[in-house]
């Protein structure tokens, strides 16, 4: 079927959303931040190799303008140290183990895209990879899930401490409201491993205590 001039231009709007959320499911299953590819230039003294993790963060929405052929070569530059594994020597070997452990955007017939690639994918004229469509969770270590149960565990106390309520009472709650394995976290001082985190990823990207506490908070 011949694709017309009129339906590549209709399918802009929706080949730029997969391609932002390709982006952000890259950056995601690397385990980085919005800062993280910042924060790597800057220390190695190229600024200009990163987007912007404002600009970027607008791109993972799907909201930025037409895309600059710049921001495409950045993109390739970004994933051939990804494949390559080269990063220099940023000075924190925090940031450079991180980044290390990144994997590049890529399909079969090219394994580590380069501006072509990025700028047909964006164009909806090249697919987004499989591995990139899928909401995956971030990869995560005992301690980082550590950290994340101590978030909540602190957001539903100051909560109960801030309105006042019973913890015992609130605790059922959110056992009834379906959070049951959060219940042991907040009230046992346990964390969740890295694999129940895992399973409790959702599409969204956010996890189901997440909705759990929201839920409870807004009292549905």
């Amino acid at each position: 079927m011949t694709t017309t001039y009129h339906d590549f231009i209709a399918r802009q709007p929706e080949a730029r959303l997969a391609f932002g959320a390709m982006l952000l499911n890259w950056r995601k299953q690397n385990n980085w931040t919005q800062y993280t590819l910042c924060s790597w230039a800057k220390a190695v003294g190229m600024p200009e190799l990163a987007i912007s993790y404002g600009n970027l963060s607008v791109i993972e929405q799907g909201k930025a303008g037409e895309l600059r052929q710049r921001a495409f070569f950045q993109l390739a530059e970004l994933n051939r140290r990804t494949a390559d594994h080269d990063w220099g020597h940023p000075g924190d070997p925090t940031l450079l183990r991180q980044l290390e452990l990144g994997r590049p955007i890529g399909d079969n017939d090219c394994p580590a895209w380069g501006p072509l690639e990025f700028w047909a994918c964006y164009t909806g004229v090249r697919p987004v990879p499989l591995l990139f469509t899928i909401q995956r969770p971030p990869r995560m270590s005992t301690r980082q899930a550590a950290a994340l149960s101590t978030r909540w565990r602190r957001e539903v106390w100051e909560q109960i401490e801030r309105e006042g309520l019973d913890p015992e009472r609130e605790f059922a709650d959110l056992h009834r409201r379906g959070g049951g394995p959060l219940f042991r976290v907040l009230a046992g001082g346990a964390a969740y491993s890295p694999s129940e985190l895992a399973e409790m990823w959702l599409k969204d990207n956010r996890y189901q205590p997440d909705v759990w506490i929201e839920q409870w908070e807004a009292g549905q």
